[in-house]
Parts: C-alpha cells; sequence; structure tokens
C-alpha cells in the first residue's frame, strides 16, 4: 500500500470517530456548541485530507455534510433527529470506503455513485420527485408502487417505501447476489420476484443472464432504503408511499424546543400519577395538551393519535398508552450519559490542544515485545549457565551475582516499560458502541440509555481488541432479550428506557468489564424448558439444577430462547461465543440475573495475555507449562485410591468425583506404566469444571512471554503457545479448555 494512502487511513479513521462521538452527543444535546464545532472541524479536515490524495468523490460528499453544519452554525438551520441520521450515514459511506482501501490500497470506484447519493441527500434536490433515486431508463409505469400495495392490502399499512428493483443482466458474472441486496433491507414486508417475457420460454432461457424485476415494500424510509441499495441505484427505483398507509411508529424528526420539551414531560408525570376520582379529568387534561403541543412542533401525525386514544378512552383509561406515546417523542432513541454527569461539560469540551505522540506501527511496537521475550530468555539461560558453572550455587561469584541481579532489575523494568507501551485504554472500545446501541434501538422501537463507565481503565492491547465481539453480542442480547418497550415498562412502574451501564474496572492482576441493564431479567424457567427440548440436559437434570447453574445454560453452544430468527438473536451463537473468546483469552464470564430488574454480564480478563505466569510439569519426557490462574490444588496420591471405570479413571477429590486424565496421553504419548507408588496430580479448571491431570512431576513456577505457536505446531489443537526455558528446552504451554473438551 502507498504510504500516503496508509497515512490517510490511519488519520481519516480517528476523524471518523471523533465524528461520530460528536454527532450523538449533538443529538443528545442540540445547543452543545463545542460538539457542534468539533463535528464541523472533523468533516472539514476529512475533506482536507481526501484532496490531498485526489479522492474527489469523497471530497464532494463531505462538502455536502460540511454545508449543511455551516447552516447550523449560522444558525439558519436547526439539529434534527434527521439531519443527525443523515450525517451518520455519510460516515458508514466513507468507512466503507475506508475499508475497501485498506484491501487493495486504491479509491472505491463505487464511491461515485454512493457520493452523488450523499450529495442529493443534503443539497435538497433529490433525484426523484419524493427524494428518491430516478427511475431506471426503461423504468416501468408511473402506476407500478399503487399496483403492488392493490396486491398486498393488509402489509400497505405498515409500508413507508415501494422498491422495484431491475437488476443487470451480467449481476451475477460481477459477483453481485441481487436478491441478497434487497433482503438485506430492514423492515421488509413484502417481496416479490418477476420474471422477464425471455425467460418464460426453456429455449429462450439463458441461465448466465439475470432477468428478475425484484419488487418490495418496506417499513423503513426512503433514505434508509436508499443507502441499502447505494451500490445498484441506477437500477433501483425508489418510491415514497401516500402518508394515509403508512402506520409505523417512528422518532420525531423535529427537534422539540426547550418549552415544548418541559411541557411534555409535566404531562407525562401527570399521566402516571393522576389516580381517584380527579384522575379522569387528569388525564383527559394531560391528553389535550401534549396533543396540542405536538401540533405546535409540527407533529401532525402523533397529535392525530393522541386525539385518537382521547376518543376511544375518554379519559377513563389509556394512561399508560399515553405517557409511552410521550416518553417516544420526548427521549431520544437511544443515549449515551457521561460517566459522571458533573463532568458533562468537560465531556463536550474537546481541546485543540493534542498531547504530544509518536505515531509507531503496531506490527513494530509487537517485534518489540518479541525481542524483549528473547531477551528475557537469553537472561535465564546466562542465569542458568552461571548455576552449572557454580556447580548448582548461585553465590559462586559476588562480581557475576551483582551482574545477574542488575541484568534481572533492568530486563524487568525494560519489560514493564515494554508492556506498558503495548496497553490500551478500554474506552479504544467502549467508544464504538453507542452507535450501535442507538440503531439497535431504532430498529427494535425501544428507547434505551447506554450509560459507559471506566473508559480509562487499561489492558494490553491484544485483550482490549478481544473484547469487542464478546460486548457486542452481550449488548444484542441486552437490547432484544432484556430492553422492554417503554409502554411495558411504564406499566411495571419504571422509566420509559432502558438503561444499559457498559462498565470497565482493574481488579488486580484482572481487568473487569460489566454490561448491566435493568430490563426483564432471565426467565430461568424457559431456559430450563428450552434446554430440555434442544436436548442440552434431561428433565431430571433440569429440574434438580439450582438457578445460577440453569442460567449457565445459555451459554451452552446453540442455545436460544428466542422464539423467532432475527437480524440480533434466535441463531445461538451469541453467548456461546462470549465465553469461547473470553476464555481462549485466560479471562472467565459470570452473569447475574434478577426476574423483572435485570441482568449483569461480567467478562474477567488478564491483564495482558503476554507475560503469563505458569506451574511446569514433565510429561512423556517433556516439559509443558499450564497457567497458574487454572491450577486449583497440587498433591501426591496412592495410585490404589485411582478408581478404572471403564477405559477412565476417577478420583474421589474434596467428596467430589473427578475425572482424571493423564497429560502424556491426552497430548498423543505414552504415560509410564506403573501400577503402584504415588501418583503427581493437578487439580485444575477448564470452563469451569474440576479435572484431575496426572504429570510425571511437578516441577516450579515461572514467569514467561508467551510466543503464538508457528509452523507444526500451529494446527494442534490444545496448545496455547510456546517459551523457551533458561537451559534451552522449548516449553509448550496448554490450552486446558481446549484439551480437556
Amino acid at each position: 500500500m502507498d504510504e500516503m494512502i496508509e497515512q490517510f487511513l490511519l488519520e481519516s479513521r480517528e476523524l471518523l470517530e471523533q465524528a461520530v462521538s460528536d454527532l450523538l452527543l449533538l443529538e443528545k444535546e442540540p445547543g452543545n456548541a463545542a460538539a457542534l464545532e468539533s463535528a464541523f472541524r472533523a468533516f472539514h479536515t476529512l475533506k482536507g485530507s481526501a484532496g490531498i490524495i485526489d479522492f474527489e468523490a469523497m471530497e464532494r460528499a463531505l462538502h455536502a455534510v460540511e454545508g449543511a453544519l455551516a447552516r447550523i452554525r449560522a444558525g439558519v438551520d436547526t439539529v434534527t433527529a434527521q439531519l443527525i441520521r443523515d450525517c451518520l450515514n455519510a460516515l458508514d459511506d466513507v468507512a466503507r470506503w475506508f475499508d475497501a482501501m485498506q484491501v487493495d490500497g486504491e479509491i472505491p470506484l463505487s464511491a461515485e455513485a454512493g457520493a452523488a447519493a450523499v450529495v442529493r441527500r443534503f443539497s435538497g434536490q433529490a433525484p426523484g420527485a419524493d427524494g428518491a433515486p430516478a427511475e431506471p431508463a426503461d423504468g416501468p409505469g408511473e402506476d407500478w408502487a399503487q399496483q403492488l400495495l392493490a396486491r398486498h392490502p393488509g402489509a400497505g399499512r405498515g409500508a413507508r417505501t415501494a422498491i422495484r428493483y431491475v437488476p443487470d443482466p451480467s449481476a451475477f458474472f460481477r459477483g453481485q447476489d441481487p436478491l441478497a441486496f434487497v433482503a438485506g433491507i430492514p423492515h421488509l414486508l413484502v417481496l416479490e420476484l418477476e420474471g422477464s417475457a425471455a425467460s418464460a420460454r426453456l429455449d429462450m432461457l439463458d441461465p448466465f443472464a439475470c432477468r428478475l424485476t425484484i419488487l418490495a415494500l418496506t417499513g423503513v424510509s426512503p433514505e434508509e432504503a436508499t443507502r441499502h441499495l447505494i451500490a445498484v441505484l441506477g437500477e433501483t427505483s425508489i418510491r415514497t408511499l401516500p402518508e394515509e398507509v403508512t402506520a409505523l411508529p417512528g422518532p420525531a424528526s423535529t427537534e422539540l424546543s426547550s418549552a415544548a420539551r418541559a411541557l411534555l414531560e409535566a404531562q407525562q408525570a401527570q399521566l402516571l400519577t393522576a389516580t381517584g376520582s380527579e384522575g379522569t379529568g387528569l388525564i383527559s387534561s394531560a391528553m389535550r395538551v401534549a396533543a396540542n403541543v405536538f401540533r405546535s412542533q409540527g407533529l401532525g401525525r402523533e397529535a392525530e393519535a393522541m386525539d385518537r386514544l382521547l376518543a376511544e378512552t375518554g379519559g377513563s383509561t389509556g394512561a399508560a398508552q399515553a405517557a409511552a406515546a410521550i416518553a417516544a417523542v420526548v427521549l431520544p432513541v437511544a443515549d449515551l450519559e457521561p460517566e459522571d454527569p458533573s463532568n458533562a461539560g468537560a465531556t463536550a469540551t474537546i481541546s485543540d490542544q493534542r498531547a504530544r505522540t509518536l505515531r509507531v506501527a503496531a506490527d513494530k511496537v509487537d517485534s518489540l515485545v518479541r525481542l524483549t521475550g528473547e531477551l528475557i530468555v537469553t537472561k535465564n539461560a546466562i542465569t542458568h549457565a552461571a548455576l552449572i558453572d557454580g556447580g548448582g550455587q548461585a553465590g559462586v561469584s559476588d562480581p557475576l551475582t551483582r551482574a545477574l541481579a542488575q541484568l534481572s532489575r533492568l530486563v524487568g523494568e525494560l519489560q514493564d516499560v515494554v508492556l506498558g507501551i503495548r496497553v490500551l485504554p478500554l474506552s479504544t472500545v467502549f467508544q464504538r458502541f453507542p452507535r450501535l446501541v442507538r440503531d439497535m434501538a431504532y430498529d427494535l422501537g425501544k428507547s434505551a440509555r447506554l450509560v459507559v463507565e471506566g473508559g480509562d481503565t487499561e489492558a494490553d492491547k491484544a485483550i482490549v481488541e478481544a473484547l469487542f465481539e464478546p460486548i457486542l453480542h452481550a449488548l444484542r442480547n441486552s437490547m432484544d432479550h432484556g430492553a422492554e418497550t417503554a409502554e411495558d415498562r411504564i406499566a411495571q412502574g419504571k422509566p420509559p428506557a432502558t438503561t444499559i451501564r457498559l462498565s470497565g474496572r482493574r481488579d488486580g492482576q484482572n481487568v473487569v468489564v460489566e454490561i448491566a441493564d435493568d430490563g426483564r431479567g432471565i426467565d430461568v424457567d424457559r431456559v430450563r424448558a428450552v434446554a430440555i427440548a434442544r436436548g442440552v440436559v434431561s428433565e431430571g437434570v433440569a429440574a434438580a439444577m439450582p438457578d445460577a447453574a440453569a442460567i449457565d445454560l445459555v451459554f451452552a453452544p446453540g442455545f436460544s430462547t428466542a422464539s423467532a430468527l432475527t437480524a440480533l438473536s434466535g441463531r445461538g451463537v451469541g453467548m456461546d461465543v462470549v465465553r469461547t473468546t473470553v476464555e481462549r483469552l485466560g479471562g472467565r464470564v459470570g452473569i447475574d440475573s434478577r426476574r423483572g430488574e435485570g441482568a449483569t454480564l461480567r467478562l474477567t480478563m488478564p491483564f495482558t495475555v503476554m507475560v503469563v505466569r505458569l506451574v511446569t510439569v514433565e510429561a512423556g519426557g517433556q516439559v509443558f507449562g499450564i497457567p497458574l490462574d487454572a491450577v486449583v490444588e497440587t498433591f501426591m496420591v496412592d495410585r490404589s485410591l485411582i478408581t478404572a471405570i471403564g477405559a477412565a479413571e476417577a478420583l474421589a477429590w474434596r467428596n467430589r468425583t473427578l475425572p482424571v486424565l493423564a497429560l502424556a496421553r491426552v497430548l498423543g504419548g505414552e504415560p509410564p506404566e506403573r501400577t503402584s507408588g504415588a501418583a503427581n496430580i493437578l487439580i485444575v479448571l477448564a470452563g469451569g469444571q474440576p479435572a484431575g491431570l496426572e504429570v510425571d512431576r511437578v516441577c516450579t513456577q515461572v514467569d514467561v512471554m508467551l510466543q503464538p505457536t508457528q509452523g507444526l505446531l500451529a494446527d494442534i489443537p490444545g496448545l496455547a503457545g510456546t517459551s523457551v526455558l533458561g537451559d534451552g528446552r522449548v516449553l509448550i504451554v496448554v490450552e486446558l479448555e481446549e484439551l480437556l473438551r
């Protein structure tokens, strides 16, 4: 990759993340001038950087966004939810262009069409009369959308957008999947496939040409549909459907004034507290006031819905529904709170003074870590040679002893400094989730607040980067399974918005990350029922399980309590991935749940995966390392106490029966044949379950710089990595979870 492109991507991704953060803050605080200025500067700098590498399409797109932000700075326009969505969608396009450039180092050809769509979106000059892309050259008559609605009257009530997509006949040769383009649009209500006249007769059928017309109705806006079909806009017709057939609720695009917001909040409070004989009058009054406020803010649909609710209930009932409707307008779909509310102003202030830093590629830092590991091995070898030379006595030569002590101290300090270079704050990964939670909340029609705490907690780079996937799956479960709708929460006496708390903290040599929500919690009875139905456990075992053990079943591969497959859940891979990823890095997972109050997922990770404390053992003539954290106890036991059960062996330990495995045999070797005498046993934990591991000899404890397996060892399961002992022997570190599975 060209060096200028590489530097451009490195700097631009940071600016892109900054712009997303500023926009989310601006959505929460429309009057925050510092966030607006910071977002404007980020877009302006991104545009300038694109000009340096002659990325004209990106320049045009960002210039259009910059113009919209400039009008807000000048007081001509105001911040709206729709504007924030458009800006974020534009940044999504830019991120996809960056990903394409990262692969081949070239400016993507698809950027031209994407930039044109962004320019149209922000210029107010839509390519079609309704703001959708223009009809293809061979487009159909004007009534195709109405005909599609007439064929599906039931789906039309929730449809906002009609789509007609005529793929290029050579789409298959270009590696495109036309059906996948349309199937990826959210809230798809109707999907029709029509063949051309040429495909009606077999003698005229060309199996290598795409002769389809795809028609669809969806509940998303035309702008959202355009974003999903950006790669094939020239072959697509997108129509906005008449408002009278649209009935899907969504967050208002008009920003409320402070007075309107305060008035609506007062009516919401009155609706939630009105009781007794005067309750009916208070509820009716609150509904009328709310409807009038909606009209004054340009929210005609919401006002009409409130009027209908009042007419249907007469104010005697419907308080919870009315309060939920107000909450959907007053509360943002997803909200990010600073760690300390008292520091909210400081969070919004973006300093122009940046710390003095030196940009260094990650692979160079990794090379420095590897060299430090080699230096530690060399130091251990020198110490070992000195012991041999002195007949096993450490103090053979005072000058040599002092030199070795100084070398050990300096190498230890170097190790700490090098590992310090690799550490990253958890905010590096935490900052990616506010946008994701916001989008999930919008898609699910729920209100949610994401509270982030402990972002300045540091951990090894490998740990921080590996946390993204487990946290993502945990947040998906919180939003899909844990979070209730605003109406359900109000009926339970809860605030309308679900609070999800993402926090990190240091705990000794570990880093603890928690994902907690105040939603419905885990239904333990349903977990047991699903486990029995899917054959995970028998009915008798499930009934005897304590609740904690039953909850642990959600981590089983393929397990899911979802009743239907959705974009967020139902496949049974989410929580399994969480545990597998965390335990592969030497961490552990715990979950606490309170029915109706929420659940907390706790990820306990080691601070670093580079320096590992091991117990060294001998088995089958080879030295192996076992992570010290996994060793519960070591002892010697008479072989007569080890009982043969079929082809396996077991041992009674602390009133439990544990399987006993010979390490040499598990690794493919043969242990020495012994029928009497004492056996060296290590009690280890693998996947939360104890087991006995028989070895020839327990050696010592050692701290090593773990190296990944390479060459012939790379494909052998059960190996976590390698290191070198002071005497030059290779130390193979075993992965107990994989080894004993």
